[in-house]
């Protein structure tokens, strides 16, 4: 769902090392099961790191998956993915795509190098200083408004981004934001019988 990395840039050397283990590791893991990336606001441009996983820039979010099963399909059945910071204000938008620009980025690139990596150093320094367990005060609120920006009333909305851990199911709102795998060690099975469920699974103090 993006935000993988606390920074990962396809054109910012300095972001590359760190990332290394984790890219090799998900490559590894996409020799058997198909693994979908959302490119976040953290985490861009990283067509060049991998050639398995598939990537999704957030020029094309959201994805639309349709679900399967022997038993359930109908027009509902459909599931949209988005890291999150999608549907936002022109400005906003415009400023985050010149932020993905290719040759913006080799400049930047270029500026971190010569100053000792100082600019990666910072924003890295404050990811190190960002409160993972933060939550959003009257979140429910935000996940309605959210939910309305994909038009589509019935499926579901899957977004990452807020780290919530939070799950809104009504007859026209099915909206799911997962929490931060880092601090909770979990993830979610999606299963779908006659409706959607998300079973979270946890790592933290199991043996694996």
């Amino acid at each position: 769902m993006g935000d993988i990395f606390d920074l990962l840039i396809g054109e910012i050397s300095a972001t590359h090392e760190f990332a290394k283990p984790y890219i090799n590791l998900l490559e590894d893991l996409a020799q058997k099961i198909e693994i979908i990336y959302l490119e976040g606001n953290h985490d861009f441009n990283l067509s060049c790191f991998f050639k398995k996983v598939k990537i999704f820039p957030i020029e094309i979010q959201p994805l639309k998956l349709q679900l399967h099963t022997s038993k359930v399909k109908n027009e509902n059945s459909y599931i949209f993915l988005a890291h999150g910071d999608i549907f936002l204000s022109p400005l906003l938008q415009f400023a985050l795509k010149s932020l993905r620009n290719h040759y913006l980025l080799v400049f930047l690139n270029w500026i971190n190098q010569i100053s000792f990596h100082a600019i990666s150093k910072k924003i890295l320094k404050k990811q190190n200083q960002k409160n993972l367990f933060y939550k959003i005060r009257n979140f429910e609120n935000l996940a309605n408004k959210r939910y309305l920006k994909y038009r589509n009333l019935s499926s579901w909305v899957c977004e990452g981004h807020y780290h919530q851990n939070f799950i809104l199911n009504k007859k026209d709102i099915k909206y799911f934001n997962p929490d931060s795998f880092a601090h909770k060690e979990s993830f979610f099975l999606v299963e779908y019988k006659q409706e959607i469920e998300f079973r979270e699974q946890k790592l933290r103090g199991q043996n694996v």
